[in-house]
């Protein structure tokens, strides 16, 4: 047996890193919707991750940093040949379980229902916080 590991194909990968500011979210929305598109996602799954990657850039703006426009955020989107996985990646301050809405919607709170939505238009969720610093959220969608 091999225990050699996969490679990745670079060529479906797609990094970006943008700061922590509002006005980010709606451009990075947009080149994730289109790069969905083109990597043949429907019209319908494209317009759920757009939704799923702002909400969760919101959340690490909101949560992670506290509002502050200056810090990192890392987007990674893996596309293959059936699903993408997608990867957030923050510095900021880690989630504390007990502060996380719950899935069900009669948690509903002050603030919405942006895990929820994650939770509803991904195939997959996780939240790492394994790190050191910060936390990384993985999302997968399958075509």
């Amino acid at each position: 047996m091999s225990n050699q590991k996969k490679q990745t194909d670079y060529s479906k990968v797609v990094r970006i890193q943008i700061p922590s500011n509002p006005r980010f979210v709606s451009h990075t929305r947009n080149y994730f919707f289109n790069l969905c598109l083109e990597h043949g996602f429907s019209l319908f799954d494209s317009m759920d991750l757009k939704l799923v990657i702002g909400e969760a850039i919101v959340n690490i703006i909101r949560h992670a940093y506290s509002g502050q426009t200056d810090k990192p955020i890392f987007v990674e989107l893996q596309f293959d040949k059936d699903r993408v996985e997608i990867k957030l990646r923050d510095y900021g301050k880690k989630v504390e379980p007990k502060d996380l809405r719950s899935f069900d919607l009669s948690d509903y709170r002050e603030h919405g229902i942006g895990l929820f939505m994650i939770k509803e238009l991904t195939d997959y969720y996780f939240l790492d916080q394994s790190f050191e610093v910060g936390n990384q959220m993985v999302l997968i969608k399958r075509k």
